[in-house]
């Protein structure tokens, strides 16, 4: 992922900048005693761009669903719990920062998620006018009786008085913002630097259709670029103004690169014939990322596996109660033949676009048996390898209610309709590697490609193919189903890296008698990997060094600040296994708390955001693979894990980019709740 414009001013202090801004800090015991029980809001975690809290806890809020007609705990819909969480943020609307009267609207996710501790999450999105306000969507957490335990993640005053009208013509918008997506562009990854040439725009865009809604969404045709072109208003907060703009997504190098640009469309332009990009973010993560390798050529042979695999076969415990169509068979027969393609995965050739094809006998049964280094076996390998990360998801609870790939949603919740499309590439491709994740109900794309100065394949290397799997994941989880880009900010987009190093690394490592601690070594031949330094116990960064260079580090790139949130992981992981005396539960329970961490996560988080995300999943498990007597153990190693790489309960960030962050090493006071 890669920014290339950001007009706004991410160092602006609102709290110093706008007189009484902070008033709201001192509001907190007003606004808890009309709704008669404790808020506990901190001045550290105050987003100083915004000037709004980021985490607003809640003690004794009473159960949130008795009240509601008919709806006990045990009968409660996801409709209840939305209506729950929008009516309580209206009422604590200015212990977050909003002025008395300021407009604090919000659209809700209709899909709402739960953790495996049987916490509800209800993912909104912050709206004026019928307009997003673009980046500004918090979530509520809810008990399963609805009793509301914490708001947490980004919102912002917008003026009631916003246009709503755009001067801007969408099509004047449209080719401003196309020509900066379609300048030659460098992409640096992991594995080297992609050169992408300029394409030729000069011939407009036609509108393919228009809906109705206030923030005029509207499609053009392709032209130059990979697919159909969507576009909408949005509000866009810069700090010392908001700011309605012109939304675009661009899509180029067959889903390698994923453009998204803001573009004037108000009355402040200068020129209205000439409108500023004002935001221009390619959000494809461009890492790396039968017979199957079912690691890498060097650590696995070629050998015959399952498909699908038995569930004894992944790291990770099976379902204690069945699931509507899991596990599911991985491909599916028609006519006498099968192919790599099913209910989860359609894995193809990058240049025909066609699945590996072989015959079965009359009793339905074939071998996917290619020569290795052929396309056919490239495509295979890629198939193994998503279909075993969908399942190994499923089982930590990346269901089809949240939004996870499938075709068909046996359960009839989520969209379907969105499998993996994974490409293997005779050639590289742009990033070598990448995974692009559009929203739940859009077909997510992986594209592996050869790695130019070694002529190994991205496909055959399983740490490539989970670390991009592990972005859909991501993605998906921290945006809700209606938003698979909530990654946006630089310490999120970070956090999107470390996400998946850590699961392409601690998966192996499951079954390994020695720890792995570097990622790409085979795809790359260099035993050092594609990052700075191995992920073990003397991993040198921290929390504190985020946005600066020093000492043979450099933690100025998302990638790399992205090393640190995955060490931390990694540690928690170490920590809590020592204290529980099994790797194998150790394991387990880090899992969980990470996954469960993504769905209580909001958009755009920082480092700090999603700690505390991860720390109450965590507490959560209690009961269930934890016991009561163990949590506080497992709780001061998780914690010792976070403070090891500066991020003990006295860090501070003013907000989700790189800049301010405080590293802190201290444990959470006595009485403290995750």
């Amino acid at each position: 992922m890669t920014q290339l414009i950001d007009k706004r001013d991410l160092e602006y202090d609102r709290l110093a900048r706008v007189p009484g801004a902070e008033a709201f800090l001192a509001e907190t015991d007003r606004v808890a005693e009309s709704v008669h029980h404790t808020l506990i809001a901190e001045s550290d975690k105050v987003n100083r761009f915004t000037g709004h809290l980021t985490e607003l806890r809640v003690e004794g809020a009473p159960a949130g669903l008795a009240e509601r007609a008919g709806a006990g705990a045990a009968a409660a819909t996801d409709g209840d719990y939305i209506a729950k969480a929008k009516e309580y943020l209206s009422s604590v609307s200015e212990a977050i920062g909003f002025a008395a009267g300021e407009p604090a609207e919000f659209e809700a996710d209709p899909k709402v998620g739960e953790t495996s501790g049987g916490m509800r999450v209800v993912s909104l999105q912050q709206t004026l006018n019928g307009i997003e306000v673009w980046g500004m969507a918090p979530k509520v957490w809810l008990g399963e009786d609805g009793t509301v335990e914490r708001v947490v993640g980004d919102t912002a005053s917008v003026p009631a008085n916003v246009p709503t009208m755009p001067t801007v013509p969408v099509e004047t918008a449209l080719a401003a913002g196309a020509a900066k997506a379609a300048e030659p562009a460098r992409i640096e990854g992991p594995f080297g630097t992609d050169e992408l040439p300029g394409l030729d725009v000069s011939e407009g865009f036609r509108r393919l259709g228009a809906q109705a809604g206030s923030d005029q969404p509207m499609t053009f045709e392709a032209g130059a670029f990979d697919e159909a072109i969507p576009a909408r208003l949005v509000y866009f907060y810069m700090g010392d103004g908001v700011r309605l703009v012109w939304s675009f997504r661009f899509s180029r190098a067959q889903g390698a690169v994923q453009y998204e640009a803001l573009v004037e469309a108000d009355e402040k332009t200068a020129d209205p014939s000439a409108p500023q990009v004002l935001y221009l973010q390619d959000l494809a993560n461009h890492v790396v990322g039968g017979l199957v390798f079912r690691q890498n050529p060097a650590e696995t042979g070629f050998s015959l596996a399952s498909f699908p695999l038995p569930l004894t076969d992944y790291p990770v415990a099976p379902p204690a109660a069945p699931m509507p169509g899991f596990p599911g068979p991985w491909v599916t027969r028609t006519d006498g033949h099968m192919a790599t393609a099913g209910n989860n995965v359609q894995a193809v050739d990058g240049d025909t676009g066609k699945s590996f094809r072989i015959n079965v006998d009359q009793a339905g049964n074939g071998v996917f048996a290619p020569n290795p280094d052929t396309p056919e076996q490239l495509i295979t390998n890629i198939f193994f390898f998503c279909n075993y990360m969908h399942d190994f998801f499923v089982m930590l609870g990346f269901t089809e209610e949240h939004g996870n790939f499938q075709t068909v949603n046996f359960s009839g919740l989520g969209k379907g309709a969105d499998p993996v499309v994974a490409r293997a590439h005779p050639r590289p491709v742009f990033g070598t590697a990448n995974m692009f994740t559009p929203v739940d109900g859009l077909a997510a794309e992986m594209n592996m490609g050869l790695v130019a100065d070694t002529q190994r394949h991205t496909a055959n290397d399983a740490s490539v193919v989970f670390h991009e799997f592990t972005h859909g994941v991501s993605n998906r989880l921290v945006g809700g189903l209606n938003d698979a880009h909530a990654l946006r900010e630089k310490q999120s987009g970070a956090m999107g890296e470390g996400w998946s190093d850590y699961f392409a690394l601690t998966i192996p490592n499951f079954f390994r008698e020695q720890e792995h601690t570097v990622v790409g070594d085979w795809v790359v031949d260099d035993p050092g990997g594609i990052r700075q330094r191995p992920y073990d116990d003397g991993y040198p960064g921290d929390f504190g060094r985020i946005g600066q260079v020093g000492g043979g580090l450099n933690y100025t790139r998302i990638h790399n600040v992205g090393e640190i949130w995955c060490a931390a992981l990694m540690e928690m992981t170490r920590r809590i296994s020592t204290e529980l005396g099994s790797k194998k539960r150790g394991y387990r329970i880090a899992w969980q708390a990470v996954v469960d961490g993504l769905k209580l996560t909001p958009k755009n988080p920082s480092f700090l955001t999603a700690r505390n995300a991860v720390l109450r999943a965590l507490k959560d498990l209690q009961g269930g693979p934890l016991t009561a007597a163990e949590y506080p153990g497992v709780r001061k190693a998780a914690w010792g894990a976070f403070a090891r790489y500066g991020m003990g309960f006295d860090a501070f960030c003013p907000n989700a980019s790189f800049t301010g962050c405080q590293a802190g090493t201290a444990p959470p006071p006595a009485g403290h709740e995750d």
